[in-house]
């Protein structure tokens, strides 16, 4: 996972100078989600469209305002709960876009392997979400997994940059689906 590799701490300290800046700026944390979700919603459409180059680029952009949005809140003391939750609100729709315009070109071009791929990646993606948030909900903490957020936005983007979209949503549906398992075996663990 790259969260728990420490890849992702290394990153976020790389851009924290990045971040003042755009907090300098007077931009705000929740502004920057926002932005990060209507980035994904076009990148959808791109995707959709068969601009997949384009996508890619805007899709990355979002992936970006993901990161940044966090940093920004953190260096800039506006972290707040509201904050938190419209970052994991608006996340799920950032995650569902994407796919979706999968979905729509996979269903234009009559790919019906394709399609099914990827209904089983996004049903893999928000099993996997809701796995976490319902068990912390609970008391209990379970982050595992072999395919957290950033390693599904990595698997997405190189489909969407290469146009290898069949590979990339045979991934997704594989491993984001072990995963939600993964955290609905440790719930019942904890649970119990």
């Amino acid at each position: 996972m790259i969260s728990s590799t420490g890849i992702k701490e290394r990153a976020q300290e790389l851009l924290k100078p990045f971040a003042q800046s755009i907090g300098n700026l007077g931009v705000s944390p929740n502004a920057i989600t926002v932005f990060g979700f209507i980035l994904a919603l076009v990148a959808g459409v791109l995707i959709a469209t068969e601009n997949l180059i384009t996508a890619a680029a805007v899709y990355l952009l979002s992936g970006l305002c993901d990161t940044f949005d966090g940093i920004v809140a953190r260096i800039t003391g506006k972290k707040s709960r509201l904050g938190a939750f419209l970052d994991s609100f608006l996340d799920r729709y950032a995650d569902f876009f994407p796919l979706a315009g999968v979905a729509s070109l996979a269903f234009k071009h009559q790919d019906q392997l394709l399609f099914a791929l990827t209904l089983l990646a996004i049903a893999g993606s928000f099993a996997t979400s809701y796995a976490r948030a319902r068990a912390e909900a609970l008391g209990v903490e379970c982050k595992v997994g072999i395919m957290e957020r950033p390693e599904r936005f990595v698997v997405l983007l190189a489909g969407v940059a290469t146009g290898y979209l069949s590979v990339a949503m045979s991934v997704l549906a594989l491993l984001s689906n072990v995963t939600a398992f993964q955290r609905l075996i440790c719930a019942v663990e904890r649970l119990r």
